[in-house]
């Protein structure tokens, strides 16, 4: 029944789509269950976590409303319904509900809360895909609009940083930080700063130190540079790690430099090496020091963004240079303006530490969450299926030696995790099983297997089964 239901949602979704010319990823269906899997992540997260922070309570009151939204929607969009009152006023009531009796806000904060972070992401999906076109299904669009908003709203309500920790202090410049470049990038598109380069990189400098670092530097009560900085000399191991990373992200450079010389488009082969790289950078990080993996990732996010945003506007020098990089490297799935494919690989790994109520004290399984189906079984099913692959699934390029591949790769990292000692020795039915729907996942799916499959291991991982 539930099966019938997405499919007859998804034709009407596509048929809306087309009729409304907005042009979604190439050779992908809607994916319509992707729209659940980010609000549930965060909610789970808020039911097995013991006192959870301010923010986190508020992001989650909020996540209940996103969830409750994709429910109506859908039941309505099976009538031919697209736009309803009924779809914005059940979820904006629920959150703002449990936000003034969960969060301790106030019932005006409540209201407001609820109503405009409801309505903003009911009003962004379709535009989304509209401004980007051939960029994303239609659940890929509602996991970025989902994103955008949960992380706006976490931007502006902010946990007191009287006796802040790593983590509370890594949060703001993490968020400052993205905030600024989104900032520059839709400055720099406005008053069309590909001509004016000197006054590109101008505006750059004098909002790095007046919009980033200075509000940076009361709110966290020091330097951001100075912090991290002392962060690095005062831990050894940290020390190893940032030389260890340093070493990865030059081998990568070397990849990518090598293959423009080449001068030929990089195979997948090629590809997944950044999949290695990606497991080599996280899995010593995610063990030993997760809080300084979550800064590290959410910068090189920042970076990312700033980097594909000289690509797309052609600022010079760099902007061609870029290009032509991305042409080498992009895949049947890059065809919209917005390079996807490194931003979902980080995304995919990086995503448990950033949602998880608390990334210092966790369990490692939900942790690795991306790393093991991403980094590992993604990896072991690409390379699997192109060498030894024969048998591929019906309708699918995907083989059943790939999909093998996936789940005991996967299987065998956590045994051998359990061994070591960094996943508690229970029993495997929860992991097993969660490694198999996954691995059922990425070889049927159509979808971003970099997205998808890190959000729906770690639904898994994170419920607490009894």
């Amino acid at each position: 029944m539930a099966l019938l239901f997405f499919i007859s949602v998804s034709k009407k979704i596509q048929t809306y789509l087309t009729d409304n010319n907005i042009i979604p990823r190439k050779d992908a269906g809607p994916g319509v269950w992707l729209t659940f899997l980010l609000p549930l992540s965060i909610i789970l997260g808020e039911l097995t976590n013991k006192n959870t922070s301010h923010t986190y309570k508020t992001v989650a009151c909020i996540s209940c409303g996103l969830f409750a939204h994709t429910v109506i929607f859908l039941a309505q969009v099976n009538k031919n319904i697209f736009f309803s009152v009924t779809a914005l006023v059940i979820p904006c009531s629920l959150s703002a509900i449990l936000l003034f009796y969960l969060s301790n806000e106030g019932v005006l904060l409540s209201i407001l809360y609820g109503i405009s972070t409801i309505s903003a992401y009911h009003a962004s999906i379709f535009p989304l895909m509209k401004l980007f076109p051939r960029n994303f299904t239609y659940g890929e669009a509602t996991v970025a609009a989902q994103g955008l908003v949960l992380f706006l709203l976490s931007s502006f309500i902010r946990n007191p940083l009287g006796s802040a920790s790593c983590l509370d202090k890594s949060t703001v410049i993490v968020q400052f930080g993205i905030l600024w470049v989104m900032g520059i990038g839709a400055a720099a598109y406005h008053f069309n700063w590909k001509r004016k380069p000197t006054q590109f990189y101008s505006s750059v400098l004098l909002t790095m130190i007046f919009i980033l670092l200075l509000p940076l530097y009361f709110l966290i009560g020091e330097s951001p540079l100075t912090w991290i900085l002392s962060l690095i000399i005062q831990d050894n191991i940290l020390q190893i790690l940032v030389f260890y990373w340093s070493i990865c992200c030059l081998l990568g450079v070397l990849t990518i430099y090598l293959q423009i010389r080449k001068g030929n488009k990089a195979s997948t082969v090629v590809r997944k090496t950044f999949h290695l790289l990606t497991v080599m950078v996280f899995a010593p990080g995610i063990i030993l020091r997760p809080c300084f993996l979550f800064l590290a990732s959410g910068v090189v996010f920042g970076i990312f963004i700033a980097i594909d945003m000289l690509r797309i506007l052609q600022i010079p020098p760099l902007g061609s240079i870029l290009q032509t990089g991305y042409i080498k490297f992009a895949d049947e799935k890059d065809e919209g303006p917005l390079a996807l494919t490194p931003l979902y690989l980080l995304l995919g790994c990086s995503l448990p530490l950033w949602i998880h109520p608390d990334p210092e004290r966790s369990e490692l399984l939900p942790l690795i969450s991306g790393l093991l189906s991403v980094g590992i079984g993604d990896t072991a099913a690409s390379a699997c299926g192109s060498l030894v692959g024969k048998n591929k699934w019906p309708g699918s390029k995907k083989t059943k030696e790939g999909s093998a591949a996936c789940f005991l790769s996967q299987l065998f990292l956590v045994i051998a995790l359990i061994h070591f000692g960094y996943i508690p020795r229970t029993n495997l039915i929860k992991p097993t099983f969660a490694i198999a729907l996954v691995s059922i996942v990425e070889a049927k799916t159509d979808q971003i297997d970099n997205l998808a499959m890190p959000l729906l291991m770690y639904v898994m991982t994170i419920w607490k089964w009894k």
